[in-house]
């Protein structure tokens, strides 16, 4: 790991040599030392050491944190997310791998405290908060169809949410697993409950195939990838008030249905092992 930090406090994807490596390729290789690969570092760091090996100079002998920390910071983009390296525009993906990279390294609450950056934890919030797509309305009509809310002359007989899910960035289409990357950015912000938990969870669960798995959008096919990070987020909507009900409904036949719905929805994914966020990793793997 030391070999792979560069001065900058990034780290490369392959450990340099003297015949493989000059130092004149880095802005061609801007690519291969990006936060994904900061993320990584950090979590093959945090798994193998303990703080109990903290050293005075903030390098634990293995890593420079300070540096680290500086080189995430410098990757603020101006609406408040983290890009992939400094100056990109900023993504759910790179977002949650710079936060968690800081939660790992044991200064994320620090970071949010300093003088100098008042008011980024806020933008921060902000930014992932907006990134759930807006609560699309549909008008039931008498007989049951549905129209849109601007075609019934500014009448609505009754409205009913529809399922929002999550971008990585502004005007993309939704993904799953961004309701990871995002929704965990928030958790380890514990601010997940300013999103509408149980709109992205009827999203993800929208998402999932009569084949089995979850795919990145409604109707998708399954994948590895998506079903884990859809997982991940399910099991994170557990806690920190993520997906408390709402004041009990009329007591009408939907408000009844939709009830017995997410009581079986809450029971089973209360029956999910608790997940370690920053590391992606079920908790009693990582005791």
């Amino acid at each position: 790991l030391q070999g792979l930090q560069k001065q900058n406090g990034s780290f490369v994807a392959l450990s340099p040599t003297s015949t493989e490596y000059d130092v004149a390729d880095e802005v061609e290789a801007e690519d291969d030392c990006d936060l994904r690969f900061m993320y990584a570092a950090i979590a093959v760091w945090y798994i193998l050491t303990s703080s109990d090996d903290d050293d005075e100079n903030t390098t634990n002998g293995y890593i420079n944190i300070e540096s680290a920390t500086q080189y995430i910071l410098s990757c603020k983009s101006y609406e408040g997310a983290l890009g992939l390296t400094p100056g990109r525009e900023g993504h759910g993906g790179s977002t949650f791998c710079g936060i968690a990279s800081l939660y790992l390294l044991g200064v994320l609450d620090d970071v949010m405290s300093r003088e100098e950056l008042r008011g980024w934890k806020d933008e921060l919030i902000y930014w992932c908060v907006m990134r759930q797509k807006s609560l699309m309305k549909k008008v039931v009509d008498d007989d049951g169809s549905t129209t849109n809310n601007n075609d019934n002359n500014g009448y609505v007989k009754e409205e009913e949410e529809e399922p929002a899910g999550m971008v990585g960035r502004p005007n993309k289409k939704e993904d799953t697993c961004y309701s990871y990357w995002i929704g965990g950015t928030l958790h380890l912000l514990s601010s997940s409950h300013l999103m509408d938990g149980w709109a992205l969870r009827e999203y993800v669960l929208l998402c999932q195939s009569p084949y089995g798995g979850f795919g990145k959008v409604v109707g998708a096919m399954p994948d590895l990838l998506h079903s884990f990070y859809s997982m991940a987020w399910l099991t994170l909507s557990k806690e920190n008030g993520c997906c408390e009900d709402e004041e009990e409904a009329d007591d009408d036949d939907d408000a009844v249905y939709e009830s017995e719905v997410r009581s079986q929805v809450r029971e089973s994914i209360g029956k999910l092992s608790k997940l370690d966020c920053a590391l992606g990793m079920c908790a009693k793997r990582t005791r």
